[in-house]
């Protein structure tokens, strides 16, 4: 009986391994109304966009990329979409979802990869704050989601426990 226990598990450790979505919290809430502040997204130390909180952003510096637009749940994002640099103050007409907003980016300091910036919007000052970068590692084309993906580490943890336990009660 251990022999299946031990392929499930090593199955599980392989699909853990390869799981791309990474959500990293930013939780920034002192966006400036006008002018800028540099924004690191993926934690590496190097800023990779220029955000304000009246819907600004700013990319020279960088590789970094953004579309004109915010996404929708849903939406995917990859090479297709009309990617940018520059200066510009996306519309969030029609795209606040739950009082947030989705901004894909691409090629942050770390790869070119997909992603997007949860923004949190705050309709009575109409502005808004930094809540997560959310990217697939992969460099793979990634869809809106409204609540972060587990990480790879639930998973693996999850499955292991299950494999754990019925390994017991199969012993029992």
């Amino acid at each position: 009986m251990k022999k299946p226990t031990i392929v499930l598990s090593a199955c599980l450790l392989a699909s853990a391994a390869n799981a791309a979505i990474v959500t990293v919290p930013l939780n920034i809430t002192d966006l400036p109304s006008s002018g800028f502040v540099p924004i690191d997204l993926d934690h590496d130390g190097i800023a990779d966009v220029n955000l304000a909180s009246n819907f600004y952003i700013n990319v020279f510096d960088s590789a970094a990329e953004f579309t004109w637009s915010y996404s929708l749940i849903g939406n995917v994002i990859d090479a297709s979409l009309p990617w940018t640099r520059g200066n510009y103050w996306p519309d969030p007409n029609g795209h606040v979802q739950d009082n947030y907003l989705y901004l894909p980016i691409r090629n942050t300091s770390i790869g070119n990869y997909y992603g997007y910036i949860t923004y949190d919007f705050h309709p009575v000052s109409d502005s808004v704050s930094v809540h997560s970068f959310t990217y697939d590692n992969s460099g793979s084309a990634i869809t809106v989601t409204a609540a972060p993906e587990p990480t790879s580490v639930w998973l693996l943890a999850s499955g292991l426990a299950a494999t754990i336990g019925v390994a017991r009660r199969r012993a029992a």
